[in-house]
């Protein structure tokens, strides 16, 4: 037991690093939001709104993706959206550095421990559960949430922005109420900013 709790400090050890590791590296803005903050936050709402929708998931398992699916990022930091569509770098190589990260981690917990972290961090990525691909949409919509937050001064890619959840919610639909809420939030901001609001925008 001894060594196996020792185990689970140095897997402590590594996702502190979470709590450092900030989100949105190319936007210049003064308030940043980390990893941990962001998977607190969408922890928070995966239980309030599931219950809210009266959603058929397991809350508990919802909860678990929601926990670790960021955790590769204690190790790789947070690979930015932006790099993505800009070209900048390559969803394979995204998805190639957090793959090792998440070994690495797998391979510092207890057996049973690492296992079920590994498990639950690609069923994230693989999105074909019930529970993942609510996770996954909501994830988005907390990225959209956390934008409205800060302010039309870090609306720097609009489009992106305001359809960044919409394919994720389409394979989860029952959660087209709440991405029509948070667009219409976002939409003011960009009103603020003078950003054009597209028509297609509107679309959920």
């Amino acid at each position: 037991m001894s060594k196996n709790l020792e185990k689970i400090f140095n897997f402590l050890h590594i996702s502190e690093k979470l709590k450092r590791s900030f989100r949105y590296s190319t936007i210049n803005y003064k308030i940043k939001d980390s990893s941990a903050d962001h998977s607190w936050h969408l922890s928070l709402m995966v239980f309030i709104i599931a219950r809210e929708l009266n959603l058929k998931i397991n809350i508990e398992h919802a909860l678990k993706i929601a926990i670790v699916h960021d955790i590769a990022e204690s190790l790789t930091g947070d690979i930015d959206y932006v790099l993505i569509s800009t070209g900048k770098i390559s969803k394979k190589q995204k998805q190639k550095m957090e793959g090792l990260a998440i070994e690495k981690i797998k391979k510092s917990l207890p057996s049973g421990a690492g296992q079920e972290v590994s498990d639950l961090w690609n069923e994230y990525e693989q999105a074909k559960t019930p529970e993942a691909k609510f996770v996954k949409a909501l994830d988005k919509i907390e990225a959209m949430v956390q934008m409205y937050e800060a302010g039309y001064k870090v609306i720097d890619f609009p489009e992106i922005i305001a359809t960044y959840a919409d394919k994720p919610v389409a394979d989860f639909p029952k959660l087209k109420p709440v991405l029509k809420i948070i667009k219409q939030k976002l939409k003011k901001e960009f009103k603020k900013g003078n950003f054009p609001w597209k028509k297609e925008y509107d679309k959920v």
